[in-house]
């Protein structure tokens, strides 16, 4: 070895960790071949509750066929369970599909579980159960009635029966507006984060009249930025203005 290219006692190779360093770093995992991402599963499966009971079973095979084909061997991602709805499922099941997607992520499922557990027992349990949903969110949600229905083995129609029956469990928020702001990448991108700030400080104010809450996707990414007003979807400059006369700007 000539002078030139040997290296003095106690040098430090620094090129040779430099170019090993990526392969050591450590990096995030992405999600597993066939797992759901995010929210997928739970919008998958409020999919499949669209079809009739008797059908649900032959549908889900084929829907899975669907979504493990838009995987391309990935996990599944929530986006590609709105095309699914947007590309096959008809009127008015896929509006009513999207509207209860939209409204996923208003309610911490965690609690409603939590909830559902310290009832024990069968369907007897379902009215304190209802109770207790009423006493912590101030009205029962529909997310929550899905839980209530999984967990309890009853349906979602006698469930709904029974909440429309009784003023004691209202599922609408009793605020004047129900506000749901996609800050999907698209819509992040074309000015829903600051509407979305601006609506959380509404939100935060004691005499506030507006419930809030973020979402992922409204199905409506062409038409970015979109958000769900009481039911009501409005995108663009739409949406901008609905905000500005909510806010009274």
């Amino acid at each position: 070895m000539s002078k030139s290219t040997r290296m003095k006692p106690g040098a430090k190779k620094s090129s040779q960790k430099k170019a090993s360093s990526p392969a050591t770093a450590q990096a995030p995992q992405a999600a597993a071949p066939g797992s759901w991402a995010g929210s997928s599963k739970a919008m998958f499966e409020l999919m499949i509750k669209e079809v009739p009971e008797s059908l649900q079973d032959v549908f889900r095979v084929k829907l899975m066929d669907i979504l493990g084909q838009k995987a391309k061997g990935g996990a599944y991602q929530e986006a590609q369970v709105v095309e699914i709805v947007n590309e096959i499922v008809p009127e008015p099941f896929k509006s009513n599909i999207l509207k209860g997607f939209a409204t996923m992520g208003g309610v911490d499922i965690s609690l409603v579980e939590g909830i559902v557990a310290s009832y024990p027992g069968g369907q007897e349990s379902v009215p304190a159960i209802l109770h207790a949903l009423k006493a912590k969110f101030g009205h029962v949600p529909e997310e929550a009635l899905r839980v209530v229905s999984q967990k309890k083995n009853v349906f979602m129609s006698t469930l709904y029966r029974l909440v429309t029956s009784f003023t004691a469990f209202p599922t609408d928020s009793p605020r004047k507006y129900t506000v749901s702001v996609c800050d999907g990448t698209g819509c992040h991108l074309k000015g829903s984060a600051s509407m979305l700030k601006k609506l959380e400080e509404k939100a935060a104010s004691p005499d506030a009249d507006i419930n809030l809450e973020k979402v992922r996707c409204l199905g409506c990414c062409d038409l970015s930025p979109a958000v769900l007003v009481n039911g009501e979807v409005y995108s663009g400059d739409d949406a901008h203005a609905k905000i500005s006369e909510m806010l009274g700007e």
